[in-house]
């Protein structure tokens, strides 16, 4: 099997047709490749022309258009990494108004004209007799291609080109190809002209009346046949079969041909487009020339290639670090959306009166602007890698789910894969644009209650909905502020709100559901398991999306819910090969950035990348930390440098905790933030934390504590915790749920540990508590100058401070 890193340069074929010829014209066949990404669809052939690997691949049978182009391109990416330049060749139709373009001729994509070679058009309006539309700005081709087209357009001109004498010795060496790969006769080149239209019926007509064909000389032996055309080629997601409609674009874009796919290719997949000639983009159609334009397409190709040499190829970017550096452009996009909805949001605003505001303000729950909000929440979690989360998006009980009209769906899945991740993606990308999506993620000691779910699910509805907040005005005038603390009339408002017509369909996300206090989730579950058993028929078309880690108590709750919802529940820890496949694409996809920031040779990248694929148990969570670790290890380069860094992996992810925390020279301090941490009822802020871990027995006032400014606080807290703790918007919290679950000792069931592990289950809630209790107290001291509550405390005072 063929080892898909040796593989440098990308070729895409739209149709059989295509994938046939460009099969024909490698030099060499390869075995497929050893491997591909978990989710790669596509069919390969690997091959040689000249020095250079090239792994062609087709697109679904009978799938046409740009997102189809776009997913074969991604996918091949994905499995072959080391793709630096990229060929789209095929067959294409025609635009003979302007340019002496025949059946046959090759068509090469060229900027020109403001355009980068390829034009994106909408296809539809132009049928409707409007100005066509021009779709998006396209990429040009790499500057190496266009370059070698330049030398090959000049090698061409003065000593011509053999692509018909080639295709005709492919054919020689395959005699069962000639039937349909062979060039046809001359005569059945045939021009009609624009106002004659074909169907099926008039075929023998069109053909024989010699008045309806536009008559051209016949080309000479000193012109090129097939001759090559360099300029823009039109590209939509339809096929253009309208004459008068082909020859005003081609009057006002100077466009050459017209074809489906390479407008999805440009931007994500930086190419040369080659096309072969096969009909005139008009109603009279055939496939009689599709199999000889392709080979001499591919004929072309294979040119090209030839002028190239290697070590140009090797020095060009890998076209996926390229598209890479576009996440900035996602980021924007992202911006973009945010300013939209925020537009959207001042909008609603407007539409309120004074008094509907008031009451709108008062389910935000913040008083500042420093106070964390639902939004924050949600887009402090990582974005997802691309194409990850496709397990979920395919899996049938989603769409079932989906498909319905109201229900709810509990996906559940262990700690660390990725949970908290699909629900953002699903909220900012995968779930309906149509239906209005609402959503809020618990979080442990800080947004973990039902009553600040409601409210951040009320405040988004009548955000998108304004006028529903009519529903909550009758509770308002009677309770004022006070209605944001009654739990039962929030349940009521929000019932009544989705029940209105007016709401249209509705998703409640709500993630971490194990995160919610004990108390509140009996509530939650009561009044979610109610909504969907008392009356179905008004519940209008409200659905939640739930997510949580797979523990009994809480999918036990949803058991009574499977009569009417046969498939309520997405057990996750039962997808652990296919959320496994997706962590590889993780690593692979982290590796590649890796390599290229360490300056990796191809091996080093193939033989790590394989390594720590190889890891039982691997999670998103765990990949986040042992590639912080190796970004920071300084290993040797070499096949056992890699493995001296293996060695020192962590193998799971308490490991990694442990690591993380054994660097640290102050572990008194860091067992006293930690403490803190663990017990503090809300995440503490730097300046909070910067005095509490200051403080000890001897201190008698504030002015005795030695206290950093915020942002050297910040920096030694860093150096003490590592990423086992994280910092948003100057509070304090831990990297995520499972690091305090690392750190508690539950004495009510002790587990086993380790003993390597020194910090795991190393700190009782009861003695963080004390260290915490006795802070407060010497704090609170420093305000009495009788030092009264120093005596509350007697001779045992400090004896939990470290």
């Amino acid at each position: 099997m063929s080892n898909p890193n040796d593989y440098t340069v990308g070729w895409i074929c739209a149709i059989t047709t295509e994938y046939v010829a460009a099969q024909e014209f490698l030099d060499e066949e390869h075995e497929g490749p050893e491997y591909v990404s978990p989710n790669d669809t596509n069919h390969y052939t690997l091959g040689k022309v000249g020095k250079h690997n090239v792994v062609i691949a087709v697109l679904p049978d009978n799938e046409y258009g740009k997102s189809s182009a776009t997913s074969v391109a991604r996918d091949m990416l994905h499995s072959f990494p080391n793709v630096r330049i990229g060929l789209m060749v095929g067959i294409a139709g025609g635009a003979p108004g302007k340019h002496d373009i025949r059946l046959g001729d090759i068509v090469v994509s060229s900027a020109g004209n403001g355009k980068g070679g390829v034009f994106g058009y909408d296809f539809g309006k132009a049928i409707q007799g409007r100005d066509f539309q021009e779709t998006g700005l396209l990429n040009q081709s790499p500057t190496l291609l266009r370059t070698t087209v330049s030398g090959l357009k000049a090698r061409y001109e003065r000593k011509g080109h053999q692509l018909a004498e080639t295709t005709n010795m492919i054919l020689e060496k395959n005699p069962r190809l000639r039937g349909k790969y062979k060039q046809p006769e001359t005569g059945a080149d045939r021009l009609f002209k624009p106002e004659v239209t074909h169907d099926l019926s008039c075929a023998a007509i069109c053909s024989d009346d010699v008045s309806n064909l536009v008559l051209r000389p016949e080309r000479t032996e000193d012109e090129d046949n097939p001759a090559i055309h360099y300029g823009l080629i039109a590209s939509a997601d339809r096929l253009m079969k309208d004459a008068s409609a082909r020859d005003r674009l081609s009057e006002e874009k100077d466009v050459l041909c017209f074809e489906m796919e390479a407008a999805g290719l440009m931007n994500h997949f930086p190419c040369l487009v080659i096309r072969g000639i096969c009909d005139y983009s008009d109603s009279h159609k055939n496939k009689e020339w599709q199999g000889y334009a392709a080979m001499v397409a591919a004929a072309y190709a294979k040119d090209l290639l030839y002028q190239i040499a290697p070590n140009r190829v090797e020095a060009e970017k890998k076209i996926g670090d390229i598209l890479s550096g576009l996440q900035e452009v996602a980021e924007e996009s992202r911006d973009i959306e945010k300013e939209q909805l925020q537009a959207q949001k001042d909008l609603a605003k407007e539409k309120l009166s004074k008094e509907e505001q008031k009451c709108h303000q008062l389910f935000r729950l913040t008083t500042g602007s420093r106070d964390a909000t639902y939004e924050w929440y949600k887009d402090r979690v990582e974005e997802r890698v691309e194409d990850t989360c496709m397990w979920f998006l395919k899996h049938e009980h989603f769409q079932t789910w989906l498909n319905q009209e109201s229900g709810p769906l509990l996906v559940t899945a262990d700690p660390g894969c990725g949970k908290s991740v699909l629900a953002k993606y699903l909220i900012d990308r995968g779930l309906p644009r149509s239906t209005t999506i609402c959503y809020f993620f618990f979080k442990d000691q800080d947004q973990n209650t039902v009553r600040q779910a409601l409210c951040a699910l009320l405040h988004q509805l009548f955000s998108q909905k304004p006028s529903l907040i009519e529903h909550a005005m009758t509770q308002f005038r009677k309770d004022g502020p006070g209605l944001i603390n009654s739990i039962q009339s929030l349940w009521k408002v929000l019932q009544n709100a989705t029940k209105d017509l007016q709401a249209g369909p509705v998703i409640m996300v709500l993630d971490a559901l194990d995160e919610c206090t004990e108390s509140d989730f009996a509530d939650l579950m009561r009044n979610v398991e109610s909504q969907f058993c008392s009356d179905r028929l008004g519940l209008g078309k409200l659905k939640y999306l739930l997510t949580c880690r797979p523990y009994e108590q809480i999918v036990s709750k949803f058991r009574g819910l499977l009569d009417t919802f046969p498939n309520i529940h997405i057990p996750g820890e039962e997808e652990s090969e296919t959320i496994s496949q997706e962590v590889n694409h993780v690593i692979t996809r982290r590796i590649n950035q890796l390599g290229m920031k360490k300056r990796f040779s191809s091996q080093i990248n193939s033989h790590l990348e394989k390594r720590l694929q190889e890891t039982t148990h691997r999670t998103y969570l765990w990949v986040y930390l042992v590639f912080n670790y190796l970004e920071k290890e300084d290993f040797k380069k070499t096949l056992k440098g890699v493995e001296s860094a293996i060695a020192t992996l962590p193998r799971s992810i308490n490991e990694a905790y442990e690591q993380i925390l054994n660097k640290t020279k102050e572990d008194p301090m860091v067992r006293k933030a930690l403490s803190i941490i663990l017990a503090a009822s809300r995440p503490l802020t730097l300046s909070e934390m910067n005095v509490a871990v200051n403080i000890d027995y001897t201190s008698q006032s504030i002015y005795d504590l030695d206290l950093e400014d915020d942002a050297d606080f910040k920096m030694r807290l860093r150096s003490w915790c590592g990423l086992f703790v994280s910092i948003h918007q100057g509070s304090i919290y831990f990297l995520h749920q499972t690091a305090r679950e690392f750190l508690l000792a539950d004495l009510a069931s002790p587990t086993t540990v380790s003993s390597e592990l020194h910090w795991q289950h190393s700190i009782t809630t009861k003695a963080a508590h004390a260290v915490l209790a006795e802070l407060c107290v010497l704090y609170l001291n420093f305000f009495n100058s009788n030092a009264r509550l120093l005596g509350l405390l007697g001779p045992n005072l400090g004896r939990s401070l470290p």
